[in-house]
């Protein structure tokens, strides 16, 4: 999340950065919605491309 978050350099995120460990105290990573929903890994270098990404959830959504 901090790599994507430094990637994007959006000026509404300088206090996260800046007080990072306090921003990621306040996250429930562990809890998903409560509704249906994807995960998608948006890291530079993830395993499975965007794209990849994608065309799956489609798939899954359309059939």
């Amino acid at each position: 999340m901090r790599e994507y978050i430094e990637f994007r350099s959006a000026a509404r995120d300088a206090w996260k950065l800046a007080n990072w460990q306090m921003y990621v105290s306040g996250l429930n990573t562990d809890a998903s919605p409560p509704t249906a929903h994807i995960t998608v890994d948006n890291r530079l270098g993830a395993a499975i491309s965007l794209a990849d990404q994608t065309r799956e959830t489609l798939k899954r959504i359309l059939t």
